[in-house]
């Protein structure tokens, strides 16, 4: 719940007191986006000295690069927006744009051709997969057409969900980017309509797969305590302030990655 006032039921459960030393910015990323990107983290089982992929530099991403930092491991974060790597990039992580480099490829280099302990899909089916560049593929764009098809088919009514370009991209360069016996970490959201997955290769590879939603009630607790102890400051993530009247274009604006816009706050009007 991000609001000023809200009656809750049973609050002496769910709810979690803000200790003054937390602000309301920090308190917002506290509540959702911070916790699924450390919990996507947490499922991927990462131990110091790790290497780890993080497929997707949107919010959740960021959020899963500074958790995996913040439990000593080495990050490789991958997208196409410079915007997106550039953040990620000052967080500490490496970066590749899939638009420009094969981030299979380099991600094998970067591990002496060993490829990554662990892999985040921080995307989902929003996934978008390369318009050019070494990575790009033809015959693979037209397969990813049909999923996107078949995951939300056109109909009289614009579809509640609309996938990216390449709905199983991430979820295919994340199998191809671990190592033998790696964890796969899913917390992009996908629909029951998906139904691709390279279940063969992940066999072949001994894979752990774990995913699912975030319990944020689980984790704010001690994010709370990491940002109070000024281990991190989440509020860097937060790139825009916009007006709650302004909030369908916001949405419109953020769904279409514009430049600038990772993490949006809307404030009620004075």
């Amino acid at each position: 719940m991000q609001a000023e006032k809200a009656r809750i039921p049973y609050a002496h459960i769910g709810l979690v007191k803000l200790p003054d030393e937390v602000s309301d910015d920090q308190a917002i990323l506290i509540l959702d986006i911070f916790p699924t990107g450390w919990f996507g983290a947490d499922i991927a089982d990462i131990e110091e000295g790790h290497t780890v992929a993080v497929f997707g530099c949107g919010p959740v991403g960021q959020f899963a690069i500074a958790s995996a930092l913040l439990m000593g491991a080495r990050v490789i974060a991958v997208d196409s927006k410079e915007d997106r790597l550039a953040i990620a990039r000052r967080q500490g992580a490496e970066v590749i744009n899939f638009e420009k480099e094969d981030p299979v490829e380099i991600i094998v280099q970067l591990t002496g051709g060993i490829g990554v302990d662990r892999a985040i899909d921080a995307v989902g089916v929003d996934a978008e997969h390369p318009h050019g560049g070494p990575a790009a593929d033809p015959q693979k764009a037209e397969k990813f057409e049909a999923q996107a098809e078949k995951i939300a088919p056109d109909g009289p009514d614009e579809p509640p969900l609309k996938p990216g370009d390449g709905p199983s991209q991430s979820l295919n360069w994340a199998v191809e980017a671990l190592a033998k016996a790696g964890t796969l970490s899913i917390i992009g959201v996908y629909p029951p309509t998906v139904e691709t997955f390279p279940i063969g290769q992940a066999m072949n590879k001994n894979l752990t797969i774990k995913m699912g939603n975030c319990n944020h009630r689980k984790y704010i607790p001690h994010l709370i305590d990491l940002v109070r102890a000024g281990v991190i400051d989440p509020v860097g993530l937060l790139t825009q302030v916009n007006e709650l009247t302004d909030a369908v274009d916001a949405y419109k604006t953020f769904d279409q990655r514009e430049l600038g816009w990772l993490k949006v706050e809307l404030e009620p009007a004075q």
